[in-house]
């Protein structure tokens, strides 16, 4: 890799990089730089007492006087009275009692909350900057961490920068660990702190780097404080998706977007794509009435799997509710006057015929076969001793949450129980995680988020929120326990209420933009809706006082979905019918599938309308 000149002195870190992070990097190498100091030595104290010979001068003490000086006296007593009156008498030069002291220099990081996301990027520099400031001094260089007292490493390169920053933590340095770091800091003649500029820090820390959010912009504002001096430095920080690779993959190089082609056969516009509950996958309908499954790469440096193409869906046009549960697409279909169920991963809900369900009155459940927007389905099962059980659930158009379970008391066997019932109404929004369902309803005054987990009856109450709402997004599904859980609420046509528990803000979207879902890009950043505009060709992060561009794409946006659980965006191209999968904070799609040959222009007549709301 060739660097630029002027980063010649950091050559021996940043070429562990990958050439576009060593970029990136080397950018805030040169801009904080010049605000350091060259780190010198000190003098210690001077003896009274030398400590040697240093030298044979011509003036000092006659205590100090040249043995052969005093044998001159004894041999030639005028002579040396003579060369003592003229200054040529020889004496011992001493060697103080003095030396300059062994330096060591030591930086120590604040690892808490108020340092997630960006600010992580600036200790990664501070590192290679103080390490090479200790370096050109001949001094030993050791780092730790605030939150881990008494604990110094002296490990640099790709292993020192794995451990900073995997040293994250959500708890702040407390009293305790402070007065910890003053023990064991008490001869430190030169040491750091890089964080917070409010927290507390030990007295042998005299140095300081301050970081901090920019009010003015999307960059950091950074402040050095060295020998009684500070020097501020407004620090414009790297593309959003460079940042993230710095942060997540610093010594892999990002790959290249896995790319698949179909023959004869494209994407269907007129329904978004549908993300699996389970994770890692991912369903798209084709123009010839067929879904196609496509296996999602875990990472840019992964390789997808094999998609999975079921054939023409019977009944496609009488379809009720749909979902995708891992490589398996399941739908509920009615034809005469019974619902059919099929596609399920399970054994009860698979096959037409052979789970025949009663249609349930309209006062419990409304069904609209073969409308733009399917229903949402979720499929949850249970084994719990000899007995095998399996949930279907719908959550219909009108806000009501209806459930089918199915039990056998062996497995392999067929079932024996069939039951209906309904869950909750005035549903304003699900979303499956794995084998639980979370649910929202609405109703006037009030918002009640629960979660339904398999083999439960009743659902489990999570959040309150005492305000009513239209809709209801659940974000980072991961972290949904009681009482806290990343949310929006649409309260207006214009106006959602974003936050974590019972902390949110108010966010204002235009009517006639698309909300996807609710998430963070990246670490320590406050939740945002994801947005499609109105223009179908950017999607943005809106935040209180701010929005961040994710995808911008010269071809107008057909469909597009959000998937809470991996943070990932898929988006169907209007012209091309091209479906790209990508990580929110990714720079480069994790999946591109492209119709072959003339695919994207047989999909005129399939494609003549579609559903602009998301």
């Amino acid at each position: 890799m060739r660097l630029n000149a002027l980063l010649d002195a950091w050559s021996g870190w940043l070429t562990l990089f990958p050439p576009a992070h060593a970029a990136a990097l080397g950018d805030l190498l040169l801009r904080l730089s010049p605000l350091f100091e060259p780190l010198r030595r000190q003098a210690g104290p001077q003896a009274l007492e030398p400590a040697g010979i240093g030298d044979i001068v011509a003036r000092g003490s006659y205590e100090r006087l040249l043995t052969s000086e005093w044998a001159l006296l004894d041999a030639a007593p005028d002579e040396f009275l003579r060369r003592a009156a003229n200054g040529e008498l020889l004496f011992t030069g001493p060697e103080p009692m003095h030396s300059e002291e062994s330096l060591r220099s030591i930086a120590l990081f604040d690892a808490g909350p108020s340092q997630l996301g960006e600010a992580r990027l600036v200790h990664m520099a501070m590192l290679i900057l103080l390490a090479r400031r200790a370096e050109l001094a001949g001094a030993q260089f050791q780092w730790g961490v605030l939150q881990q007292p008494g604990l110094l490493h002296d490990e640099l390169g790709a292993k020192g920068v794995r451990l900073l920053l995997d040293a994250r933590t959500l708890e702040a340095a407390d009293a305790a660990a402070i007065e910890a770091w003053d023990a064991a800091l008490a001869d430190a003649s030169d040491c750091w702190v890089i964080g917070d500029p409010d927290a507390a820090r030990p007295h042998a820390a005299r140095a300081q780097v301050a970081l901090r959010r920019s009010w003015l912009d999307a960059g950091l504002e950074v402040t050095l404080t060295q020998r009684g001096r500070s020097r501020t430095l407004a620090l414009p920080l790297p593309a959003p998706a460079d940042c993230v690779r710095l942060l997540r993959a610093p010594f892999e190089p990002p790959s290249k977007a896995a790319v698949t082609r179909h023959g004869s056969n494209a994407h269907s516009l007129k329904r978004p794509p549908m993300f699996s509950g389970y994770g890692g996958w991912l369903a798209a309908g084709m123009v010839d009435g067929s879904v196609t499954v496509y296996n999602l790469p875990a990472s840019l440096r992964a390789a997808p799997g094999r998609p999975r193409n079921g054939g023409k869906l019977p009944h496609v046009d009488a379809i009720v509710a749909a979902g995708a549960f891992d490589n398996a697409f399941g739908a509920l279909a009615m034809a005469d006057g019974a619902l059919h169920p099929f596609g399920f991963p399970g054994r009860f809900f698979n096959k037409i015929g052979k789970a025949t369900l009663p249609l349930p009155a309209r006062d419990e459940f409304e069904a609209v076969p073969g409308a733009l927007r399917w229903a949402q389905a979720f499929f949850l099962r249970r084994e719990t001793g000899s007995v095998f059980t399996e949930y279907l659930l719908v959550l219909d158009k009108t806000g009501r949450l209806v459930c089918w379970t199915r039990s056998s008391q062996k497995r392999g066997l067929p079932p024996v129980t069939t039951e209906f019932r309904v869950i909750a109404k005035h549903v304003i929004g699900a979303v499956q995680h794995g084998q639980r369902l979370l649910f929202a309803v609405g109703i006037p005054g009030r918002t009640d988020a629960y979660i339904l987990p398999a083999g439960h009856d009743k659902p489990g109450h999570l959040l309150s929120v005492t305000q009513d709402g239209q809709r209801f997004l659940f974000g980072r599904l991961h972290d949904w326990t009681a009482s806290n859980g990343m949310y929006a609420l649409q309260t207006s046509d214009t106006e959602w209420r974003v936050g974590e528990g019972l902390h949110a803000a108010r966010i204002k979207v235009d009517a006639d933009h698309a909300v996807l879902g609710c998430a963070r890009r990246i670490d320590g950043e406050a939740p945002g809706l994801v947005v499609l505009e109105q223009s179908r060709t950017r999607i943005a992060l809106y935040l209180t006082q701010q929005r961040i561009t994710l995808v911008e794409t010269t071809e107008p946006i057909a469909q597009a979905a959000f998937d809470p659980l991996k943070n990932r965006l898929a988006w169907l191209g209007r012209n091309s019918t091209m479906l790209t999968v990508r990580g929110l904070a990714d720079a480069q799609p994790l999946l591109q599938t492209i119709p072959q040959g003339d695919a994207g222009a047989n999909t005129a007549r399939d494609n003549d309308r579609y559903d602009d709301a998301s």
